[in-house]
């Protein structure tokens, strides 16, 4: 049999092959499609649970914010689900459900202008849904909010718009701004190119940009009755370095518990999923996770 007949016939299987190669591995997030009544849209979330996850169990429930330029599958596009499986299995990290809710470029916040409402699909849309589906444990006790880079600032305005729901906040490598820093970041015309900062905050007032400000509300531990963890990696961005090591000098100042600090590598998703791990076993495992 020549090599001119071989070839037609093994055309299939070589296309086969190179299909799955191309395809990479199968997700490992399952995802779901949402009409969101909050974004007029259809939007979209993916869940990380254990794949023993039984019927019975209730876990904690963790929303998970990404950053700008991702979206609902960083997980499974960055490996970050092959990493907390591994991590799981080794013991150590919490057994946990993950919700990852899409949210574009859109700050995680409510836009002035009435368009979008992330925090309003995230708090009242997606995490309902996957508590109902997935059995979840209640909150506050077992509900904890985190988030990189943009959604590191979003668990930050979670956590302060619904301290009732959430037990802890993960900040990652997040834009940390006090109350100057916020109103220079809405009024830049050099971001105003970029991002349209007018149409999310408009022009809040001072009291508003005031509660949302680190640095005069968390001055008291009894005041900050939920666990922290906030990180950054020491090739970071210069301001989310500067103003992240300035957060955590305030709270360690003040004597507000918190665990952190820098972390090697730079602003990506290889280095943020130990920072990632770290932080469910702070925030969500307690002294169980812990290093002594």
């Amino acid at each position: 049999m020549t090599s001119a007949k071989l070839l037609p016939s093994a055309l299939p299987l070589f296309s086969l092959v190179l299909a799955a190669c191309a395809s990479g591995p199968a997700p490992r997030l399952e995802t779901t499609p949402f009409a969101s009544r909050a974004m007029h849209a259809q939007m979209h979330y993916a869940v990380w649970a254990p794949r023993d996850l039984s019927p019975e169990e209730r876990l904690p429930l963790v929303v998970f914010l990404h950053g700008g330029f991702d979206d609902h599958q960083s997980f499974d596009r960055h490996g970050v689900g092959a990493a907390l499986d591994r991590a799981l299995e080794a013991g150590e990290i919490p057994r946990v459900v993950v919700v990852l809710p899409g949210g574009h470029l859109g700050f995680w916040a409510n836009w002035r202008d009435g368009t979008h409402y992330y925090e309003d699909w995230v708090m009242y849309e997606a995490m309902p849904a996957v508590a109902r589906d997935y059995h979840t444990a209640l909150c506050p006790e077992d509900c904890h909010v985190m988030g990189v880079s943009m959604g590191g600032a979003g668990a930050l305005r979670f956590i302060f718009h619904h301290p009732e729901v959430f037990a802890s906040a993960g900040i990652i490598s997040a834009p940390i701004m006090d109350t100057a820093a916020m109103y220079d970041f809405i009024d830049s015309r050099f971001y105003q190119i970029l991002l349209p900062t007018r149409r999310i905050w408009g022009r809040p007032s001072r009291a508003v940009v005031e509660s949302e400000d680190p640095f005069l509300q968390w001055t008291d531990p009894d005041e900050v009755g939920f666990r922290l963890f906030l990180a950054w990696t020491e090739g970071d961005r210069a301001p989310i370095a500067y103003s992240s090591k300035r957060l955590g000098q305030h709270l360690t100042r003040h004597g507000i518990p918190h665990e952190g600090g820098e972390f090697p590598g730079r602003h990506n998703w290889d280095s943020w999923t130990p920072m990632i791990l770290r932080a469910l076993a702070h925030n969500v495992g307690g002294d169980d996770f812990n290093r002594p």
